[in-house]
C-alpha cells in the first residue's frame, strides 16, 4: 500500500490524473502476489507478475514492464497436484494391433481434452479425432481423456500426450508407445568345466547350464523346467539383463540365467527345458532343451516279469545294449529263434530302459535248465542268470500246474533277485 506522501508524490510527477480506488486496489493486489505464492503446496506453471497499468486521463494504458518472477514446473508435478495418471504409462504393442486403447485420467472433472498422436501433425480436440481413431473413456466430466486405435501401426510409435483443462488450468500427460519385438530363439549352452565323454555328460558332477533369450522388446521371461516339472528355483542364479539398440534406434532387451543341477544316472533320458515367454511371440513363448544322456555299461539290478511261456527283463543301459541268451550251452542271439526258444530284438522303453523277451513255445521244455541273458555295449558286458527248480503245487485249485522257482543275479555284482516262473499243464 502506498504511503500518503507516495500517493501526493506519484500524482505531482503525473500531473492532473484520475487516481481513485481502482488503482489502489491494483497495486494491493500485487503487494500481496509473494505472500499468496508462499502457501501454494506445490509448483504452478509459469507466470509473469508486473504492474498492470496506470490510468491517465481516464484511458487504461500498459506500464514499463517489471523484472518476471519465474516459477519453474515440471510435467510430473502437475500431474500429481491433479491427480492424472497415464493408462499404461508405457506401452508395447504388436505391429499391427487392433484396437489399441490409451487413456489420461484425473481425479477431477476435465472441461476439455485435447491430444497429439504420433504419426499425425496436428493437435486434435478428442472430439474431433482423425479417422481411425475415435475417443475412448467414460467422459470429461469423470475425467477420463483418451483415444482407441483401430489399427495402430508403426507410424504411431512414439509419444502420445493429452493435454487436459481442469479447473481453467492445463494440465500435460503422456504415454510412450513402442514395437514389442519377439526375442530370437532361446540358447542353451553348458559350462566350460562340464565333463562331456563322446556326446554323453559323465554323471554325478554339476552341470552348469546358461539359457539366453536375446533382442527382445520388453524383455522375456525365462522359465526352467525339467521334463515337465519346474525346477528348484534354488538352483537357479539371477537374471541378468542388459540393453542395447538396433539399425533403426528400437532399443532391444537381452536376459540370461543360470542353472546349476547336480545330474545323475537317475536323470538319463530327461529333459532340462527353458522357456522364454513373450507376449510377441505367436505361440507364446520360445524354448530350447537339453538332453540329458550318460554313457553306462547296463545296469545290475534288472526288473523280472514271468508268464506262462516267457520271461522278460527290463535293464537299464546306453547306449543301447545288444543281447542274447544261452540255454543248455545254445546260443540264441536277438532277433533269432532255436528249437523252442525265441529272442527278440530289445524294446526301447526310453529313459535308456530296454525290455528283453525270450518266448518258450515248447511246454515240455525242460524247466531246470540254467537260462542266461547277457547285455553288452561298447563301454561293457553283464550277464543275467536265471535258474529253474520245479516245485510241486501245494495251494488249492491249481490242479497239475507246476512253478518253477526262478533265481537270478548278475556276475559282476552278485545281485540276487527271486521270483516264481508259473507254467501251465
Amino acid at each position: 500500500m502506498l504511503s500518503q506522501a507516495e500517493d501526493q508524490e506519484y500524482r505531482e510527477n503525473n500531473g492532473d490524473l484520475f487516481y481513485g480506488n481502482l488503482g489502489k486496489h491494483l497495486i494491493r493486489i500485487l503487494e500481496m502476489i509473494p505472500g499468496i505464492l508462499g502457501k501454494f503446496p506445490v509448483e504452478i506453471p509459469l507466470v509473469s507478475f508486473r504492474a498492470i497499468c496506470e490510468v491517465t486521463n481516464g484511458i487504461l494504458e500498459d506500464i514499463p514492464e517489471e523484472p518476471v518472477i519465474e516459477i519453474p514446473v515440471t510435467t510430473s508435478t502437475l500431474v500429481a497436484s491433479q491427480g492424472i495418471e497415464a493408462i499404461p504409462p508405457k506401452i508395447y504393442a504388436k505391429l499391427p494391433s487392433s484396437n489399441v486403447p490409451l487413456l489420461c485420467r484425473s481425479n477431477k472433472p476435465a472441461t476439455s481434452c485435447s491430444v497429439r498422436i504420433p504419426g499425425y501433425s496436428s493437435t486434435y480436440d478428442v472430439h474431433a479425432l482423425p479417422n481411425g481413431i475415435e475417443y475412448y473413456g467414460d467422459s470429461l466430466q469423470r475425467g477420463e481423456c483418451g483415444i482407441l486405435f483401430s489399427s495402430l501401426r508403426s507410424t504411431n510409435l512414439g509419444k502420445f500426450q493429452c493435454n487436459m483443462t481442469i479447473g481453467g488450468e492445463v494440465f500435460e500427460q503422456s504415454i510412450v508407445i513402442e514395437a514389442a519385438l519377439s526375442p530370437d530363439p532361446t540358447d542353451l549352452s553348458i559350462g566350460e568345466d562340464t565333463i562331456v565323454e563322446q556326446g554323453a555328460f559323465a554323471p554325478n558332477q554339476t552341470l552348469r547350464v546358461t539359457c539366453s533369450s536375446r533382442n527382445a522388446n520388453p524383455a522375456s521371461n525365462l522359465t526352467w523346467l525339467l521334463d515337465e516339472d519346474p525346477i528348484d528355483p534354488s538352483y537357479l542364479g539371477p537374471v541378468e539383463t542388459s540393453e542395447n539398440a538396433d539399425s533403426k534406434g528400437r532399443n532391444l532387451v537381452s536376459v540370461s540365467q543360470q542353472l546349476n543341477y547336480y545330474i545323475t544316472l537317475k536323470d538319463h533320458g530327461r529333459k532340462i527345458v527353458c522357456r522364454a515367454e513373450h507376449f510377441a511371440i505367436q505361440k507364446g513363448f520360445f524354448r530350447g532343451f537339453l538332453p540329458l544322456n550318460f554313457r553306462f555299461i547296463p545296469e545290475p539290478t534288472p526288473t523280472i516279469n514271468i508268464g506262462e511261456t516267457f520271461i522278460n527283463v527290463t535293464i537299464k543301459a546306453h547306449p543301447r545294449p545288444a543281447t542274447s541268451w544261452t540255454i543248455n550251452d545254445m546260443t540264441i542271439a536277438e532277433g533269432q529263434s532255436l528249437g523252442a526258444y525265441r529272442a527278440y530284438y530289445p524294446k526301447d522303453l526310453g529313459f535308456g530302459n530296454y525290455l528283453v523277451l525270450l518266448r518258450i513255445n515248447d511246454d515240455q521244455t525242460n524247466r531246470t535248465d540254467t537260462i542266461t541273458m547277457t547285455a553288452s555295449n561298447e563301454l561293457g558286458t553283464r550277464d543275467y542268470v536265471i535258474r529253474a527248480q520245479e516245485i510241486e503245487p501245494t495251494a488249492p485249485g491249481r490242479g497239475n500246474r507246476v512253478f518253477f522257482l526262478i533265481s537270478l543275479w548278475t556276475y559282476v555284482c552278485s545281485v540276487i533277485v527271486t521270483c516264481v516262473l508259473r507254467r501251465m499243464p
